[in-house]
């Protein structure tokens, strides 16, 4: 571990070789470290500087143990690695395997039977953004990431702030300026697979395909697909105004194309940020299958990006996402239901399986907000209560003012 550079923990550019400013939690990171600890999680935002503090923590605590770094996250079989790490700490002694920015698709993996397998031969270390760990992990995975967690602090300027251009990565982002907005749309498609955590290699042929959804967000016509990939090549091999706008790495074996992670962070957080489009997850549905869906679809949903989640959790079992996760789509359908236009209610029925679905599994208050909006769908179906306006036809002028009366029509029965 004491020769593992920076760069191969996940940390790029400028952060590797910035002056390092401690923090409080770099002591309890240490101190975890220290304690033998067979798992170890380390999480923050987007930018906290999580990767240097566990970069700087293994190598002042575990220097000289045996180092084993998981390229692909996203590919990997947690249990396989660990038997291979187990084969060498026989023969050469203890072996720490790290995950850097696991996805869900390492943490669904963070089970007890996985974690029964580490020792102080041999660790795992994670670390995570806040996102992919509140995407709806399974209860008993959580509680084990919980219970060994430790938090990178958000307060203040994050730490990736301080050592990245951050005005000029703002700058790239504004559409202004820019002579032609094709290398913008590529930027974007890219970041927005990093928010995503979407789980497929973005190579250089699937970013000239997808990046159309962003080009039509932009207003700009999409060329040629060869024109695409002519721009992306360009993007990896120079620098924009001193930043580098793609990097090309490895994932799954494939070249794998990602932009700089401050460009993500400002879409989030700076006013120059965009939303994820809702087309992208339309096409995103098209070329994952079906448990990468539900994957994404969960990172959305942690996100806020309900909609997005929407689409991506179209088709995909409800065994493969979580009650709370299957509510929220139940209720993000019924929204957009009661709002559709010229047939409100159009996507009720759907609305109250996903609902339904979730009542199968769930517990505590989940099972009488389940139950409210399914009362709630139904009456409004049925004609119990008012229809909003919004829901009124949008032809119709007089049919949205006038007053709607539910008629009961009486009958008189025979007596014996």
């Amino acid at each position: 571990m004491a020769d593992v550079g920076p760069e191969l923990v996940g940390v790029h550019d400028a952060e590797a070789t910035a002056p390092y400013v401690a923090r409080a939690a770099d002591d309890r990171l240490e101190n975890v470290l220290g304690a033998d600890r067979p798992l170890v999680v380390v999480t923050g935002d987007r930018l906290a500087g999580t990767s240097r503090a566990v970069h700087r923590g293994l190598r002042r605590m575990l220097g000289d143990t045996r180092f084993l770094a998981i390229a692909d996250p996203h590919t990997v079989d947690l249990a396989r690695a660990l038997t291979s790490a187990a084969e060498t700490a026989a023969r050469s002694g203890p072996v720490v395997v790290l995950v850097d920015d696991a996805p869900p698709a390492v943490l669904d993996q963070v089970v007890p039977e996985v974690v029964g397998r580490l020792s102080t031969d041999v660790r795992l270390v994670l670390t995570t953004r806040r996102t992919s760990l509140d995407a709806f992990v399974a209860g008993p995975t959580r509680a084990l990431l919980d219970e060994v967690l430790v938090t990178m602090p958000a307060d203040g300027t994050p730490a990736g702030e301080q050592v990245r251009p951050v005005l000029r990565a703002r700058a790239i982002l504004d559409p202004v300026g820019w002579s032609s907005l094709l290398p913008l749309a590529l930027l974007r498609t890219a970041v927005d697979w990093e928010r995503l955590h979407v789980p497929a290699p973005l190579t250089p042929p699937l970013l000239a395909e997808v990046a159309p959804v962003h080009l039509a967000a932009l207003g700009v016509p999409a060329p040629e697909p060869e024109e695409l990939r002519r721009v992306a090549r360009d993007l990896v091999r120079a620098d924009h105004g001193g930043m580098r706008l793609l990097r090309a790495t490895r994932r799954d074996g494939r070249v794998h194309l990602a932009a700089d992670r401050l460009f993500s962070h400002l879409a989030d957080r700076d006013a120059a940020g965009w939303a994820v489009p809702e087309e992208l997850a339309r096409d995103l549905w098209g070329r994952l299958g079906p448990e990468e869906r539900a994957r994404t679809a969960r990172v959305a949903l942690a996100r806020g990006d309900d909609q997005v989640a929407l689409w991506l959790a179209t088709q995909v079992a409800p065994d493969d996402l979580d009650p709370e996760a299957l509510y929220r789509l139940g209720v993000t359908l019924a929204e957009r239901s009661a709002a559709h236009t010229p047939e409100p209610g159009r996507w009720d029925r759907g609305a109250i399986n996903w609902l339904t679905a979730a009542l199968d599994r769930a517990e505590g208050d989940l099972v009488g907000r389940a139950h409210r909006m399914i009362l709630a769908i139904e009456s409004r179906r049925d004609g119990v209560v008012d229809v909003p306006a919004a829901r009124a036809s949008a032809d119709d002028p007089a049919e949205r003012e006038a007053p709607r009366v539910r008629l009961i029509q009486m009958r008189e029965v025979a007596r014996a």
